[in-house]
């Protein structure tokens, strides 16, 4: 880190998002002095202009900020292309293989992604998620445990993890599969007011969980109750959610079948979303903010990085 200042960009910038957060390290504590949002990845063609279009005010004020990244950002479609490291792994092997590099003057650090070959005996990946996950670890007493640790979002993840090192995961799009099916699909119906039904989600869990082994042999429910039924998009969007979410954590504990209780790592909604369907099968759930988690794992991997960095997390600015 550069010795002449206490202050650095710390960001999570993925496919969907951009999270930037200016912060300050100060008698081992990392406070944050604001934050600013902006488009994922995939929704730009010039990740170096929108970071300083983002960033321009910090900079003006602060000079040569240093950065540090995660996420897409280091993709082969983001900033700059980062490799990914296999599991098992922990945060050393991630530090390693970082890409640093000089933009405009500041320095760029981006952290690479983490792959495996999953319990199907399949290739998987993922960026930014493992932030979350050791930022979570950073936290805990005792890390001789082993530990199920769901991350729903787009591309869901459950990760087994060992003391401070990520073993293995397997991934559910989810979420990208609720949106391409809700607006490039006849399963529903055009929504005037986007709006939620929680007995429908219920249902749509119920029946993903307990009444078909085969997702595609339920999916189409979803269009037939708005015709036969009059359900409406509401209706028919709740349990599309709920029958999606009940399949993947089916399978989910299906694959993990030793584990009475799993950690979910997220925003409210969701994860709300994700503990209703663990604890409907009788799992016991513990919910940890993603925004904790990631501002954890930042503040763990910059630490070692940098070796000079903050073990504590205070917001100055919300």
């Amino acid at each position: 880190m550069n010795k002449q200042s206490d202050i650095i960009i710390l960001g999570d910038w993925g496919t969907s998002v951009c999270r930037l957060y200016l912060c300050r390290f100060h008698q081992q504590e990392l406070t944050v002095l604001a934050r600013t949002q902006g488009m994922g990845i995939k929704y730009i063609n010039n990740p170096e202009t929108r970071f300083f279009e983002l960033c321009q005010p910090w900079i003006e004020q602060y000079g040569n900020i240093p950065v540090f990244l995660i996420g897409a950002v280091g993709s082969d479609t983001g900033w700059q292309p980062t490799n990914y490291v296999s599991c098992p792994t922990d945060k050393n092997n991630l530090l390693a293989m970082s890409k640093k590099f000089a933009a405009r003057d500041l320095e760029i650090t981006i952290l690479p992604g983490v792959s495996c070959e999953n319990r199907h005996h399949l290739p998987d990946i993922m960026r930014g998620e493992e932030t979350q996950i050791f930022g979570f670890l950073s936290q805990l007493s005792d890390g001789a445990d082993k530990r199920l640790i769901c991350l729903p979002g787009t591309h869901t993840k459950w990760a087994l993890c060992e003391e401070e090192i990520i073993t293995s995961f397997v991934t559910s799009p989810v979420g990208e599969l609720y949106e391409v099916l809700s607006h490039h699909s006849v399963l529903l119906s055009p929504a005037a007011v986007h709006s939620w039904c929680k007995s429908s989600f219920t249902n749509g869990l119920r029946i993903g969980m307990h009444q078909s082994s085969n997702l595609l042999h339920t999916l189409f429910a979803t269009r037939a109750f708005q015709v036969i039924e009059k359900r409406t998009n509401t209706e028919a969007a709740g349990y599309l959610s709920g029958l999606l979410i009940g399949a993947d954590v089916k399978a989910a504990i299906q694959d993990f079948d030793i584990y009475s209780h799993v950690v979910v790592i997220g925003s409210d909604h969701i994860c709300s979303l994700y503990i209703e369907a663990l604890e409907y099968i009788g799992i016991s759930t513990e919910h940890f903010s993603s925004e904790d988690a990631t501002l954890l794992g930042l503040q763990t991997l910059a630490s070692a990085n940098w070796g000079d960095m903050a073990t504590t997390v205070t917001n100055e600015q919300l």
